[in-house]
């Protein structure tokens, strides 16, 4: 039974660490859609307004300036999820050294 135990333990320590890991994944990705849908919107409706050659530069200007601020988020977003990806390859690796046979032979 303590044989059983002690191969369980890893197993679900796994499963609680795969868990954690696609549920920030899929938060992540249902608020960054959620922001394209409003971001859409916002720009559906800006266009729409567009009267003149006044109106048509300054949409212009604004969908530059959201390109420029999108890259940067982007590039934020990126590095984020390379930090947590690198985190969850930090916890991955502890729990498989700790359940390694010549680790567990220490306890």
């Amino acid at each position: 039974m303590n044989d059983f135990n002690a191969l369980a333990e890893p197993i679900k320590k796994l499963i609680e660490l795969n868990k954690t890991q696609f549920e920030k994944l899929a938060a992540a990705q249902q608020e960054s859609a959620k922001n394209y849908i409003v971001l859409t919107e916002a720009r559906i409706k800006a266009a729409s307004t567009i009267k003149d050659p006044e109106a048509l530069k300054q949409f212009t200007t604004e969908q530059i300036e959201l390109a420029q601020s999108s890259y940067e988020k982007m590039l934020s977003d990126g590095q984020s999820l390379f930090k947590d990806a690198q985190n969850y390859n930090e916890q991955l690796l502890n729990i498989i050294k700790q359940s390694s046979p010549s680790s567990t032979d220490k306890k």
